[in-house]
């Protein structure tokens, strides 16, 4: 039984009004942060009232919270489309030029993922911890091989995810500067060679 049109139009509405209120919630996050962020702010940016807010929301976390998960899925997205294979320091990289590439083609919300929590208060995003542990495979599976010049594994993935982040914001802060095609893949191949052993040297992390 198909859905009368009038529900089809109540679904629309629904939907229109929390994407209304998931994009002035990202501005406003990203002009004040989250110290600044106020119920009243956002009906005033979005043009729905607060007990509309508070209707599909609940509370300021739980807006705050299904704007990261929606966010962090297309990440996620990008992640599982990544087609792995037996080499390791392969998908490291694929998973690398994914990350890159999602970062550089959403400039805004990537300025909002990067900022993080600034209110002291974690939120565990389910769509981030997901991504953030397929990410992880290739270079835990490294280790556990002794292919990794460290043995202090998590220096090792902040260390990649530093120089993602760097890559990224530079041409974010910079978008008119004449970058090379090829600066991210030299820098995360350079990354690489220092991280990880080559195959045929495997041994005890220094």
């Amino acid at each position: 039984m198909e859905p009368h049109p009038s529900e089809i139009r109540r679904s629309r509405n629904r939907e229109e009004a929390r994407r209304a209120i998931l994009d002035a919630t990202e501005a406003i996050l990203l002009e004040d942060g989250v110290e600044l962020f106020s119920i009243r702010k956002l009906a005033t940016r979005c043009g729905y009232t607060a007990p509309t807010i508070y209707h599909y929301f609940h509370d300021k976390d739980g807006l705050i919270l299904a704007l990261l998960e929606e966010r962090f899925s297309r990440l996620l997205q990008r992640v599982r489309r990544v087609q792995l294979g037996p080499d390791q320091v392969a998908n490291v990289r694929e998973h690398a030029r994914a990350f890159l590439r999602f970062g550089q083609t959403n400039p805004t919300f990537y300025q909002l993922m990067a900022r993080g929590p600034r209110d002291g208060q974690e939120r565990k995003v389910r769509a981030a911890e997901d991504a953030r542990a397929i990410m992880s495979g290739p270079l835990e599976t490294l280790a556990a091989e002794g292919r990794l010049y460290t043995d202090d594994l998590a220096a090792a993935q902040q260390a990649i995810w530093a120089l993602l982040h760097g890559l990224i914001s530079l041409r974010i802060g910079n978008p008119t500067y004449a970058w090379s095609k090829n600066v991210s893949d030299v820098a995360l191949d350079a990354m690489l060679r220092g991280i990880v052993r080559p195959s045929e040297e495997k041994g005890s992390s220094r």
